[in-house]
């Protein structure tokens, strides 16, 4: 147990969030959506319990025939393929580009034939090759991932007015409860969409405070010294003993009132928290760039918001290495997705034609970035890194 362990993620939900929350419960005023509008240059969004409902119900509006194959890279979370699942098809695997770790086109293209729609996402928040792959998916709906993505733009354009639809997950990055957000781009689409949200129901002012109080305790867990004394020892107990990527249900409702409205309140500070955790970004790649590590980088016409920072290591020795290393001196680190390939043979039929997944997988790591780290902190993320890369 470390009480000066650095969180893996940021959960930046404060009490003030939770006041701010609950007094939305029992608010009578509208919702102001002139700021979101602005933005993004739309003036229609739907709102869900989550990403993964959101992006249900994306797929219902679709209106495919029953068991149509949908592709989705394999480099993901899987509750994107119970969404699909739930919406009555069938995820299709496709592999990833590994200087960008987003969908690869070319594999798309193999693939597409067999296709009826396409699940883009922008990994990390790092955006996929949108021009390439919607050639390739000619009159194929897109739909855009962007629960890593918000802000982050692509040749001028930001994710989620790229594709057909696209939704966020606004308890990442922006930590707002458990919202999601979709966009839509087709007339067609909107109105099978609107008529979808139609049909769910609201939360009962009960399950709005259970909700408020719920998330407020994740992300006090996620500070220190609590997350290193206790939520960090408890999850990997929970996660060893439980096969917690075999819950594969999910209730699909509106939004929770309490989290549109912080929502709404929080994203008029979001650009700057961007740029905060782009600067760290930028520090870690100029402090690691003498290394032997594959670090992010750039494209040209592209703007990232460094949602989380992938590193990438030779093999899965280094990799483990790297991660109980950093822990031990008190940064904890994330896999992320390690497990998904395995568990996509065993429960969702992939058969193993994604070989960049399965080694990206096995041998990435994302380290702490974000925007409400201290300078020192950051700085010590960096030297521990330059420390053990000496060592592998």
């Amino acid at each position: 147990m470390k009480p000066s362990l650095i969180p893996r993620f940021n959960l930046d939900y404060n009490f003030k969030d939770f006041c701010y929350s609950i007094k939305s419960i029992f608010s009578n005023s509208g919702y102001d959506l002139d700021f979101l509008k602005s933005m993004f240059g739309k003036e229609t969004f739907l709102f869900t319990n989550s990403g993964r409902s959101s992006l249900f119900v994306i797929l219902r509006a679709l209106n495919l025939p029953k068991g149509s194959k949908v592709g989705v890279p394999l480099y993901s979370c899987t509750v994107v393929f119970d969404a699909i699942i739930k919406a009555g098809y069938v995820p299709c695997f496709i592999d990833i580009d590994t200087d960008n770790y987003t969908m690869d086109p070319e594999d798309l293209e193999e693939k597409i034939e067999d296709l009826s729609a396409v699940v883009v996402i922008h990994t990390f928040g790092r955006p996929a090759d949108m021009d390439k792959i919607k050639k390739i998916a000619d009159d194929k709906a897109v739909v855009e991932d962007c629960a890593h993505s918000l802000l982050s733009e692509y040749k001028g354009r930001k994710t989620g007015t790229l594709g057909n639809a696209s939704f966020f997950s606004l308890a990442k990055y922006i930590s707002a409860g458990t919202g999601g957000m979709i966009i839509l781009n087709d007339d067609e689409i909107m109105e099978r969409s609107e008529k979808e949200i139609d049909r769910l129901n609201n939360s009962s002012i009960l399950n709005e405070i259970k909700h408020c109080l719920k998330v407020y305790a994740r992300s006090f867990s996620y500070r220190k010294p609590w997350f290193g004394l206790f939520a960090l020892p408890v999850g990997s107990f929970i996660e060893n003993k439980l096969d917690l990527m075999n819950k594969r249900g999910f209730n699909v409702e509106r939004i929770k009132k309490s989290d549109l409205k912080l929502i709404l309140k929080k994203i008029y500070s979001f650009k700057n928290k961007v740029e905060k955790q782009r600067k760290n970004s930028f520090f870690l790649i100029d402090e690691l760039g003498g290394t032997s590590l594959k670090l992010p980088y750039e494209s040209k016409n592209v703007y990232c918001n460094y949602y989380l920072f992938p590193i990438i290591f030779r093999n899965k020795e280094e990799r483990n290495f790297t991660s109980d290393f950093l822990r031990n001196e008190g940064i904890d680190t994330a896999k992320l997705y390690s497990r998904t390939p395995s568990k996509a043979k065993q429960y969702y039929g992939y058969t193993g034609d994604c070989p960049n997944t399965e080694k990206l997988a096995d041998t990435v790591l994302t380290v702490p970035n974000y925007y409400s780290l201290s300078d020192k902190e950051l700085l010590k993320v960096a030297n521990c890194i330059k420390r053990v890369e000496k060592l592998l």
